[in-house]
């Protein structure tokens, strides 16, 4: 191949010499990329170009890239190369540009969602006194904590009418690093060949079934029913035979809360069918429906697995501490034997017991979660976006003007598409949003906002109303 003549050559290439060169009618050969022969995205289940789908006579749908010319377009190479660097198996498929590796230019990091009130005070204080104890081994098995914990979730589920109060022995608590890490030991443990996934959700859970080679299924929520998780789910289950399934409630990056009855439900028949159930509650601390969460129902349910953390309700995210509720002691017995020792630091495990003492902090943060996302969801309707109704501390909305592009009219001065020209504009502002674009069920025009400070919030609206302004899109 020689190399074309034009700005950074050694990126863009093309082989007149090829037979089939070039090798979509009506693509300028000046511009023709021949780097990407074969697309590197063909096997990204959402991808900016434009493929079709074809259904196979055996039952799979193929995807149909004939008619794309997206990866021969130089223009497009720095597209292409931000999302092959897509760390596909990290944390909710972040991109490489993410606020904590970018901090000299964002200040403003709208793309992590963890308690926006900041380390609690007496966290912060427990922590700096602990100083002198971290010469010491930490406890392997978290024995206070856990205690702990097991007092905590007995406390949340006791009302004046209870005359029966749920327990949950320390036993059937194990404390990781953080929940990713359970995540893993967890599936490690099951080893299951087949799995669902309710999509678009947290990439951690692929992540950590691909390491297993576990067939992997999803059952994608639409837009239209606002990504609601119906009865539906119950013949996805029957269709595909997963050993284990994940559900996230509430589900990131869409915000929203299962139905309680159909959590109930799906507990049940889980249970009856032998099927492990894994409930990711990370995010329940910031919504008013705690008495809805799955840990009640892990005693008489040995094949339900309820996670949660102390990384975004404490917004202790550099602390590494989350737990998993289980009564299966097989299973727990066969976690604590995959994780490493001293998995869970001392810091963690002091930062931890006294987070359990702050209940205004909780309170208070929900308080500042339901007025801020009240405010958000308000703006950004106001700004012409479509918001998805949210229970947690973030919010998912579309940027429709994406749809309004039509005959190659774009509605600024430049030919970036819509996802470069918001995204690359904040940037220019010190904002971070999280683009949604590589969930399975999204697209790029799909962005997650948190929930911050009112203040926080206000200047993401500003800048987002200075980048919506004719004066700047003109």
């Amino acid at each position: 191949m020689e190399s074309e003549k034009i700005e950074n050559s050694s990126r863009f290439f093309k082989n007149p010499a090829c037979t089939y060169f070039p090798c979509h009618e009506g693509l300028d050969a000046d511009g023709f990329n021949c780097l990407f022969c074969y697309c590197p995205l063909y096997t990204r289940e959402v991808c900016p170009g434009n493929p079709t789908f074809i259904k196979k006579e055996d039952g799979r749908t193929i995807k149909r890239c004939t008619d794309c010319t997206f990866p021969h377009r130089s223009e497009n190479y720095d597209r292409i190369m931000n999302l092959l660097k897509t760390v596909r198996t990290s944390n909710d498929f972040e991109e490489y540009h993410h606020g904590g590796e970018r901090c000299e230019e964002i200040t403003l990091d709208m793309s992590v969602n963890t308690n926006p009130t900041g380390l609690p005070a007496g966290v912060r204080n427990a922590i700096l006194s602990s100083v002198d104890l971290l010469e010491r081994y930490p406890d392997q098995n978290c024995t206070l904590l856990r205690k702990k914990l097991a007092l905590s979730l007995k406390d949340m589920f006791c009302t004046e009418s209870q005359e029966d109060r749920l327990d949950f022995p320390p036993k059937n608590i194990v404390l990781g690093n953080g929940a990713s890490e359970l995540i893993s030991l967890f599936v490690q443990a099951v080893s299951p060949k087949n799995a669902l996934l309710i999509s678009p959700t947290f990439s951690g859970y692929e992540r950590a079934l691909k390491n297993c080679r576990t067939k992997i299924c999803h059952h994608i929520l639409s837009k239209e029913s606002d990504f609601t998780l119906d009865d539906t789910i119950f013949s996805t289950i029957n269709k595909t035979s997963p050993d284990m399934i994940f559900i996230c409630t509430p589900n990131n990056p869409t915000g929203k809360m299962i139905d309680f009855d159909l959590l109930k439900e799906l507990i049940e028949f889980c249970n009856e069918k032998g099927i492990f159930l894994f409930v990711d509650e990370c995010f329940i601390g910031f919504t008013d429906r705690e008495q809805e969460s799955a840990v009640q129902f892990t005693a008489k349910n040995s094949h339900l697995i309820v996670l949660n953390a102390f990384t975004k309700i404490y917004a202790m995210a550099g602390i590494r501490l989350g737990f998993a509720v289980t009564s299966n002691q097989g299973l727990m017995q066969k976690v604590k034997s995959l994780a490493p020792e001293w998995n869970v630091s001392r810091i963690a495990q002091i930062a931890g017991i006294s987070a359990l003492e702050e209940h205004d902090y909780i309170l208070k943060s929900r308080n500042l979660i339901r007025e801020e996302r009240n405010y958000l969801t308000k703006e950004l309707k106001a700004l012409g976006f479509k918001v998805y109704p949210s229970n947690a501390n973030f919010i998912l909305f579309e940027d429709v003007r994406a749809n309004q592009t039509e005959n190659n009219e774009e509605p600024h001065q430049n030919n970036d598409s819509m996802y470069d020209f918001l995204n690359n504009s904040l940037l220019k502002h010190g904002i971070l949003l999280r683009n949604c674009g590589n969930f399975n069920g999204l697209n790029e025009n799909f962005w997650r906002t948190a929930v911050r400070t009112h203040e926080e919030n206000e200047k993401l609206i500003e800048t987002l109303k200075l980048l919506h302004s004719p004066e700047f899109l003109t």
